[in-house]
């Protein structure tokens, strides 16, 4: 009697366990997505918001690199230490700006005209901005035809034109300007001065991203981690969230701590989720802080 139910309570056990395993498979196959997350890879492309703030902000880890003085790469992102601003290094730069401008050097032209848009050592003035970017798109500068497409998308100088904005960022993606090539990206996938084409839209984010673009890998790996225009698969999604995450875009901290977090497509280390989150966080993102609150204490 006694050994027969020791067997019964063995095969219980077993079924137990196998029950727990099953369970546990089922639930790290699951994609665990917060309420109020993000549901598209970028906002709505504003249009005739004069005034608002720009995505496509120079601060960014895809700025231009320019050499204001022989020797001395400048990239406006790497600018923003020692608590000198991008504003303040490029102004007391700017007589070096403005003579290899007016020499015909097509980078200058363009970062002379990024210094008018701006107001930075000189007094703003978007025609002028629009002049010099012109001068430099020319010349097939990418940053320049990429920017010429930003006045014509929000209306800065000019007005508001989505037909020409889509115009001047294919120029720019005809000359593999990455972000430019984002730019086209979210045209066609908003139907911004083109027709709508969410494949077409993707097929430029991958360029964008295959050409160094964080804010592009970030918005392929949301594609895949959605299955927005593709097959959802949080591996690839991975490894577009991964570089991206690497140069500190918050979106893709976010959902790379969600993956880690649940152990989704990934080995659960919920300890890296949290010090994934805790960037995103500090980057800005309110959804972050809030997963920290509701999973941290």
């Amino acid at each position: 009697m006694k050994k027969l139910l020791f067997l019964g309570a063995m095969a219980l056990m077993l079924v137990a366990c196998e029950q727990k395993e099953t369970q546990e498979q089922t639930k790290k196959q699951e994609v665990v997505i917060p309420q109020n997350a993000p549901s598209l890879p970028m906002p709505a492309i504003p249009i005739q918001t004069n005034g608002g703030v720009d995505p496509i902000a120079l601060g960014n880890p895809n700025g231009p690199v320019l050499k204001l003085e022989e020797g001395k790469p400048l990239d406006f992102n790497q600018l923003q230490t020692g608590g000198v601003s991008v504003a303040e290094h490029v102004a007391s730069q700017i007589d070096s700006i403005r003579i290899k401008a007016e020499q015909g050097n097509a980078s200058y032209q363009y970062a002379y005209g990024v210094c008018y848009e701006k107001g930075w050592g000189v007094d703003q003035d978007l025609k002028q901005a629009f002049a010099w970017f012109n001068k430099a798109a020319e010349q097939k500068n990418g940053p320049a035809l990429n920017s010429l497409g930003n006045l014509y998308r929000i209306g800065n100088g000019v007005n508001a034109d989505p037909k020409k904005a889509f115009e001047w960022y294919q120029k720019g993606a005809d000359v593999k300007d990455a972000q430019a090539m984002l730019n086209l990206g979210n045209c066609y996938y908003y139907g911004m001065g083109t027709e709508k084409s969410e494949k077409t839209a993707i097929d430029w984010w991958k360029a964008s991203a295959d050409a160094g673009n964080a804010y592009a890998m970030a918005q392929m790996g949301d594609c895949y981690y959605f299955g927005l225009g593709v097959e959802k698969n949080l591996a690839r999604a991975i490894d577009f969230y991964t570089p991206a995450a690497d140069k500190n875009i918050t979106s893709a901290l976010y959902r790379l701590g969600i993956l880690y977090y649940t152990g989704n497509g990934v080995d659960q280390d919920q300890t890296y989720a949290k010090l994934l989150m805790q960037k995103a966080r500090d980057g800005g993102m309110q959804e972050a802080q809030e997963f920290l609150n509701k999973n941290f204490q």
